[in-house]
């Protein structure tokens, strides 16, 4: 009869410090937006437009390149409805494989980055303007 009451005492202790969640610490969301060209996108007193493609010289797929090219673009940053500032963005296969991420944006609670620009080309396939968009990285 000890020995049960102890095993059940053991378990609800176990259980009891299995469920205090004061000491884990949670990871604020990060949020993964497609900005397409031309368009604006808000975020609280921010709005990020995608103005325009000024290069593309990534080296397309099935193709094998000497140098992997990047792609650079222009982003406008608009707060509280005014023209802060205008950006150029580089996009190269290197930051991808590192997991780089260019930053737009960032305030005391907001953060805006620039993850990668997509499609990515393709040898016989041509890119239409409308095609591009940016993947945007947003954390609160």
């Amino acid at each position: 009869m000890k020995s049960t009451l102890f095993i059940i005492a053991l378990l609800l202790s176990v259980v009891g410090v299995a469920q205090d969640s004061s000491k884990v610490k949670v990871e604020t969301p990060k949020i993964v937006s497609k900005l397409q060209l031309g368009k604006l996108m808000h975020f609280d007193t921010v709005d990020i437009k995608f103005v325009e493609v000024v290069t593309d010289s990534r080296c397309p797929k099935n193709v094998s390149c000497v140098w992997a090219g990047e792609a650079t673009v222009l982003i406008d940053i608009f707060k509280d409805g005014e023209k802060i500032e205008q950006k150029k963005l580089t996009f190269d296969s290197s930051s991808r494989l590192q997991s780089q991420i260019a930053n737009i944006f960032a305030s005391e609670g907001l953060n805006i980055g620039g993850l990668d620009l997509s499609p990515y080309p393709v040898y016989g396939e041509k890119l239409e303007d409308k095609d591009y968009y940016i993947q945007l990285m947003v954390s609160h």
